[in-house]
């Protein structure tokens, strides 16, 4: 809508510009405001989210082993040069591959506590109200993604390890098993 309105009031400032007449000086100006006004209020919705209001949405899983059922583990890729960090976690025992965090806007934390549990926090932009939607719909910054959390609570007998030491944890695993095996063969 805001784009008709100041498509209208250029169209109206450049006509009663190049038409002389009586109080055409006036209606000049007032469509020239209007122009400016409207172009201010796109920038300013674009930039600064004007006429939208944050909102918060929470959800909360139970957290099972990022690897094997028997070994509380939540697994981690690093990135870059490894202070960035892209959790890989399950939600269910049914699952077969660890879902990874979503990149875009988003903080972690690991927290210590007595149950293992996923909080995923989304904040998003939305209309403040009908009128500012009719005006800024068109812009398409509805529920726009502002920021997303992530809170992994897990118990003191769980580790945290990246998928490489997992890999090397595991190969040091089937070594100790295969030694096992063949000293209970003998």
């Amino acid at each position: 809508m805001i784009l008709l309105i100041l498509i209208v009031a250029a169209i109206m400032f450049i006509y009663f510009n190049i038409i002389p007449g009586k109080r055409h000086t006036f209606i000049a100006w007032l469509s020239l405001i209007i122009t400016i006004l409207c172009v201010v209020g796109i920038v300013e919705h674009d930039y600064n989210h004007w006429g939208m209001k944050t909102k918060t949405t929470s959800s909360t899983n139970t957290l099972v082993s990022s690897a094997t059922p028997r070994l509380p583990i939540l697994l981690y890729q690093p990135l870059g040069n490894g202070t960035e960090k892209v959790y890989l976690y399950k939600t269910g025992q049914l699952q077969k591959k660890p879902k990874s965090i979503k990149l875009d806007k988003v903080s972690t934390k690991v927290k210590r506590n007595s149950q293992p549990k996923v909080t995923i926090k989304t904040t998003r932009y939305t209309y403040s109200n009908t009128f500012n939607q009719i005006m800024f719909g068109v812009f398409g910054h509805d529920k726009e993604l502002k920021h997303r959390e992530y809170i992994f609570s897990i118990p003191s007998n769980w580790k945290v390890m990246s998928v490489n030491d997992a890999k090397q944890l595991q190969k040091q695993m089937m070594k100790k098993q295969q030694f096992l095996k063949q000293k209970s063969a003998q």
